[in-house]
């Protein structure tokens, strides 16, 4: 409501390759001078009743205002009870690390045991890595109340459902390309909504094969597929007009 006190936050996401199925995004706050640039692709497990989706690659997040960059991984996610009540937890290791600082950290998921237990714990420990000491500790829920430690004894909680949630803001459909998600899976969505899993697979599948069209044919004019918004550098990639370029 106050525009003094409000940001905006800049986002673009592509699918850059099939085969692994990449998926990079960006996104940026000019008026705080931070970005965030990410390449991830998954891997997909089933274990009985759930399904297990690895998260390969990393992201890095630049604070431009203080020249340091935030090099990160990304957990994984697990779908549980899939054939009854379906729900989603977070689980792994994630690590984060800033070279300009020497300050690195470890964030533990961890998943509910078979047997009792809380959802959606999660524990941390900041170390800085040029003295081996541990600066902060942390432990709580991603969703819920989080309590960092301090080694001076300070103590700090962050409640996150009290944090303010703001919608996002889209192109109407009509404005956005035929390459975008909401256009391009549009019916199959519909479909879902509906309830309707037969009519909406069938529009999967129409849309899968007009894919594998298109790719024929690149193959056949050895076109490789050029993504719109990231280039490739090295084993990731980066946004083609990030805000640290600017």
């Amino acid at each position: 409501e106050d525009p003094s006190k409000s940001y905006k936050l800049r986002f673009v996401a592509e699918q850059v390759s099939h085969h692994p199925p990449i998926s990079c995004f960006y996104c940026e706050c000019k008026e705080k001078r931070l970005c965030v640039n990410t390449h991830v692709w998954t891997k997909s497990k089933f274990m009985g009743m759930s399904v297990g989706v690895s998260m390969i690659g990393e992201g890095v997040l630049r604070l431009l205002e203080h020249g340091e960059e935030y090099v990160f991984t990304l957990p994984s996610a697990y779908a549980r009870s899939i054939l009854t009540i379906p729900w989603v937890e977070l689980g792994g290791k994630v690590s984060i690390s800033c070279a300009k600082t020497g300050y690195s950290a470890t964030v533990i998921f961890h998943t509910k045991p078979f047997y009792g237990g809380k959802v959606h714990r999660v524990t941390a420990e900041v170390k800085h890595n040029p003295t081996n000491t541990i600066v902060c500790k942390a432990h709580g829920e991603w969703n819920g109340t989080l309590e960092f430690t301090y080694n001076s004894g300070e103590t700090r909680v962050i409640d996150t459902t009290t944090l303010p949630v703001y919608p996002k803001k889209i192109r109407p459909l009509e404005k956005q390309g035929p390459m975008e998600s909401r256009n391009l899976w549009q019916e199959v969505t519909r479909y879902l909504r509906l309830g309707d899993i037969d009519a909406a697979t069938e529009q999967k599948r129409h849309l899968e094969e007009k894919q594998r069209v298109e790719e024929r044919k690149r193959e056949n004019l050895h076109t490789p597929w050029q993504p719109k918004y990231f280039i490739q550098e090295g084993d990731g990639w980066v946004y083609f007009n990030p805000l640290w370029k600017a």
